[in-house]
């Protein structure tokens, strides 16, 4: 069977499609398209341009499974869509064009699919995975549980918007200012420091593409298998992009669509190296979308897919509570739990207004009275009693 596994993510759409026959399931193709979901926000909404544009990237992703004779897709959304105020009006707008259901991960869960998905490298020495996106964090140990795991709720847009104002890049300044920053964010976590760890795994697009600048600043070349970083190298690479007359220069020749965050991205790795002392750096290519397609055929996680023989989604997409969510709602004054909503739950249009009436509706048996009721002898007693309760309350 071939499936495949979507990624709304803050930079991006992409997708992994799978072929799983009786002994095991192989990555069969990938793709990405750029999608800065994040410079289409109203204040903490997606704006009505954002949602336009993401509807139309997942129809125009839709149709080219189709042709791939896909059967099952699983849609997801980690950080992008997790900080959004009206996450179901843009996911209803997804359903309602496409007929996919948003999977919406929260923290935890993306930091164990970026576990599940590279339990290879578990046979390293003291690994510990990284993964760095742009609205959040994951650091996690491979070869413990979730108890081990750190997640962080900002990412390296966060880091730029915060230090670099309206520039392209950062100043060295501003540069050693992010470094402060996200030192006191770890200390506060109080992540491990040396001799707990001694290889790095670095998860997550922005890597790849510090991995790309790193062969070509080095002069590495490319090969099949673990993409790995010489530590010194490294740092070299760090100082050009901070300090480096050309650096904008190389940016664009091997990272033109990540040219915000390349520099965000290589302060945190160096001050985790540095945290850690690790020797050992290696950049993975497998990630949450991997993670979550082993977790979701083994059975261990639930989440809502299209159907593409059937037309329409099936199953029931988890739906936590998200930090945009909770913050309208507590304007509001409602309190919104944590809760899963099916596959036809989210493809029936909600109605505006009133309900309509029903024949089955029971008739009244009185008429209604207008006006204040009138008043009995026991709700005037009960009134007192209330009265004198209060009275003696404590304020």
């Amino acid at each position: 069977m071939k499936y495949a596994v979507a990624d709304i993510s803050s930079s991006s759409l992409s997708v992994i499609i799978a072929e799983k026959d009786d002994v095991k399931t192989e990555i069969t193709g990938k793709e990405r398209e750029s999608l800065s979901l994040l410079y289409y926000m109203d204040g903490d909404r997606l704006s009505r341009r954002g949602t336009e544009k993401l509807v139309t990237s997942l129809s125009q992703m839709k149709a080219r499974l189709a042709e791939l004779g896909t059967e099952k897709c699983w849609l997801i959304a980690t950080a992008a869509l997790r900080h959004i105020s009206n996450f179901e009006e843009v996911t209803d707008a997804v359903r309602a064009a496409t007929g996919l259901v948003v999977n919406l991960i929260d923290g935890e869960t993306e930091a164990y699919c970026d576990y599940v998905a590279n339990l290879c490298y578990s046979t390293c020495e003291k690994a510990v995975l990284v993964d760095l996106g742009g609205k959040s964090m994951e650091i996690c140990a491979l070869g413990g549980d979730k108890s081990d795991m750190t997640c962080f709720d900002f990412g390296l847009l966060d880091l730029y918007e915060k230090f670099t104002g309206r520039k392209i890049q950062p100043d060295e300044d501003e540069a050693r200012e992010m470094g402060r920053y996200v030192k006191s964010r770890f200390d506060k976590a109080d992540l491990p420091r040396r001799d707990v760890y001694s290889t790095v795994i670095l998860v997550g697009q922005t890597c790849g593409s510090i991995y790309d600048m790193y062969t070509e600043f080095t002069d590495t070349d490319t090969e099949e298998g673990a993409k790995i970083m010489d530590r010194k190298k490294f740092g070299k690479l760090v100082k050009r992009l901070v300090s480096g007359a050309d650096r904008s220069r190389l940016i664009l020749k091997t990272a033109p669509e990540k040219t915000h965050v390349i520099l965000p991205a290589a302060v945190v790795i160096k001050k985790l190296l540095k945290r850690f002392d690790a020797s050992n750096i290696i950049v993975s290519d497998r990630g949450v979308k991997e993670g979550y397609l082993s977790l979701v055929l083994d059975g261990r996680e639930n989440g809502a897919y299209y159907d593409f023989a059937a037309g329409g989604a099936k199953g029931d997409a988890r739906v936590p509570v998200t930090d945009g969510n909770k913050k309208a709602d507590e304007k509001a004054g409602k309190k919104r739990p944590s809760r899963t909503r099916s596959a036809s739950e989210q493809s029936e249009p909600r109605r505006r207004g009133r309900p309509k009436k029903t024949a089955d509706a029971p008739a009244q048996s009185e008429p209604r009275r207008r006006g204040r009721p009138k008043k009995t002898a026991a709700s005037a007693e009960t009134a007192a009693e209330s009265l004198r309760e209060e009275s003696g309350a404590d304020v």
